[in-house]
């Protein structure tokens, strides 16, 4: 049976580096942890995960906190998230809030029962408490608790982007459809909105003409659709839905009620699940990094729980991509 020593000879480093790439504790940079876990995988290196556990006094085991575990946007993060902890030997427990205050405060008794070593936490409640000493990474959304690492995505400087994407295409008559305003994503996506329409002279809640106006709803299809149910009669040039399940609920609406897109009506979303390219023309979308978020929060979380200082908190904004495609084309005449 292979050893640690075995899988160190082989890797061409020390045992101690060698521990560290395997255990996720301490700092190893990316090309040697590879070159440590391929020689691992060569050799059939397996860690008697119970020993370590029992050795160490640790579960071995993470949490992560989901409003929603069927929505892509928290997959996408997700999937990366676990793969990157399971390289470093840690499994994943998840557990869905449902986008309750309630049901995340039973959500952290879980995770104290199930003795957790970490958590990565997409926050429901921005006044919401973590229990103290256990190593929290907020993801996606963040409370701007003192000393609480974030990993989120950059949605001012992208949905910034996207709205003057919009605004060049000649649309001056916007709606911008968002969800709960105590949320830091709908704060940041609408703050990003607000600095491209007032650069380019909208006004908020004008009269006809070069205006916007802001539709809070729920971040769902439902109440995507009943955020255009408010706009009948007085329909914008274009729409920037600033979630996917808002794009779908705006889809919606437009089908029920004969409003092509984007002949009618432009359409700009957030996020990009699969049909958003399979769908034509296509979404016009502002994409976060959802693959690289889930990496960023799993490194920082492993440092967080090893012995090494980990991060000392404070919001990673990483950058998104604008993807072009053909829902959003040139104004049309106002309808009279």
């Amino acid at each position: 049976m292979s050893t640690l020593a075995d899988v160190a000879r082989l890797a061409g480093v020390g045992v101690g580096t060698a521990s560290r790439a395997i255990s996720g504790k301490g700092y190893v940079d990316d090309a040697t942890r590879r070159r440590v876990l391929d020689a691992a995988g060569e050799l059939g290196y397996r860690r008697n995960a119970a020993a370590r556990a029992l050795r160490e006094r640790r579960s071995l085991v993470v949490g992560l906190m989901l409003p929603d575990i069927h929505n892509e946007f928290y997959t996408a993060s997700a999937a990366v998230l676990q793969a990157e902890l399971a390289d470093a030997g840690y499994q994943l427990l998840v557990v869905a809030t449902g986008n309750s205050a309630d049901a995340e405060r039973h959500a952290w008794e879980t995770m104290l029962d199930r003795q957790v070593d970490g958590v990565v936490h997409v926050p429901v409640d921005p006044g919401g408490v973590a229990p103290p000493g256990l190593p929290v990474v907020q993801l996606n959304r963040h409370t701007g608790t003192a000393g609480t690492p974030a990993v989120v995505s950059d949605d001012v400087a992208g949905v910034a982007e996207l709205t003057r994407h919009v605004i060049a295409a000649g649309h001056t008559d916007l709606a911008v459809l968002v969800g709960a305003p105590e949320l830091s994503t709908s704060a940041e996506r609408l703050a990003g909105f607000r600095t491209a329409a007032d650069a380019a002279g909208l006004a908020e809640d004008g009269p006809r003409g070069a205006r916007y106006r802001v539709l809070v709803t729920g971040f769902s299809a439902d109440g995507g659709a009943a955020a255009m149910a408010r706009t009948a009669g007085d329909l914008p040039g274009a729409v920037v839905a600033l979630s996917s399940r808002l794009v779908m609920g705006v889809l919606r609406w437009a089908g029920e009620h004969e409003v092509r897109i984007p002949a009618d009506l432009s359409l700009a979303g957030l996020g990009d699940p699969e049909w958003f390219a399979i769908w034509q023309p296509g979404i016009t979308t502002f994409a976060p990094p959802l693959a690289e978020m889930g990496r960023r929060a799993a490194h920082e979380l492993i440092a967080a729980m090893g012995e090494e200082p980990g991060p000392a908190g404070g919001t990673i904004r990483l950058p998104g991509e604008l993807r072009i495609r053909g829902s959003v084309t040139g104004a049309v005449p106002a309808r009279p």
